[in-house]
């Protein structure tokens, strides 16, 4: 009898670690495939080109979470407010491109970062926003040296959404002014959860908790760290919130929990957009609710 035991808690352990692989390793797809194919507004396509012809610098750091190694580019504008720009899960800083020409023709500091485990950067694992969070205060810092005197506009996509709201948790420089979040989620949990009913028709509660559980033991974060409505709860900082009604990878009921959290000044923007292409199809209204956001606020 306990060689049995034995035997299913190693199967146990062996499926939940093969789940963890799937969902968090290098390129995983786990919260979805290829992005969305939309109609991009006129001369978004041309305007991005002219912003990639710029030149870049390249800045290297090394993550205070688990010393690897981190690539981002600076492009400088010379103005006294940059924006970092955080992309989303199974991507890299390229996924963010479009969203990137709009701050530098905004004439904000444009810097673009690869999070762990995507582009350039170090790393096996990503993290639903708990390592990416700790990463950016470590651009922030980075950016500072450069440019002490600097404002700072957190931008985030998706899992980089949920990385920036996340990062409001940590004692920060007051040159952190403002977060905008576009289709970011509540909770790591509360995705997965999301994604096990709409996929495969389970609740999957105790397998996300399994999970969670091997992630902190190989990875050094849990689930439960991943409480974007927890970090918001104690948030001072104004926050543009940014959803499509489409969007069907991080769904738009979440955008409501996440709004009516907290008591830090706050703007929202919706659109018929799906995931992160609201700016695609609704460029005007969406450039012109940021430039209202910054210049409310900043």
């Amino acid at each position: 009898m306990m060689i049995i035991i034995l035997v299913l808690l190693l199967l146990v352990v062996l499926i939940l670690n093969a789940f963890f692989l799937y969902i968090h390793q290098r390129g995983s797809k786990a919260l979805g495939g290829t992005a969305p194919k939309v109609v991009m507004d006129e001369g978004l396509v041309e305007n991005t080109e002219k912003f990639l012809q710029k030149k870049k610098i390249e800045w290297r750091i090394h993550s205070s979470f688990n010393g690897n190694q981190l690539v981002g580019w600076f492009t400088d504008n010379q103005s006294q407010t940059t924006v970092i720009l955080v992309h989303g899960f199974g991507v890299d800083h390229t996924s963010l491109n479009i969203h990137a020409q709009l701050f530098d023709k905004l004439g904000l500091n444009v810097l673009q970062i690869d999070n762990q485990a995507a582009g350039q950067s170090e790393g096996k694992y990503q993290s639903f926003g708990v390592i990416e969070s700790s990463d950016v205060v470590d651009w922030v810092k980075r950016l500072l040296k450069a440019k002490p005197d600097n404002k700072i506009v957190l931008f985030g996509a998706s899992m980089g959404a949920a990385t920036v709201m996340l990062t409001t948790k940590f004692d920060l420089p007051e040159n952190v002014k403002l977060v905008i979040e576009d289709s970011g989620y509540t909770s790591a949990s509360d995705i997965l959860s999301y994604h096990c009913q709409k996929r495969y028709h389970i609740k999957g509660r105790y397998l996300i908790k399994g999970i969670s559980l091997v992630s902190k033991i190989r990875a050094g974060f849990s689930y439960q760290q991943a409480d974007c409505v927890a970090a918001l709860q104690q948030n001072t900082r104004p926050v543009l919130f940014m959803h499509g009604h489409n969007d069907f990878t991080v769904p738009f009921f979440m955008r409501e929990k996440l709004l009516t959290c907290g008591k830090f000044p706050r703007m929202a923007y919706e659109s018929s957009g799906v995931h992160i292409r609201s700016y695609y199809v609704d460029s005007k209204k969406y450039q012109e609710t940021v430039e209202k956001f910054l210049k409310m606020y900043l």
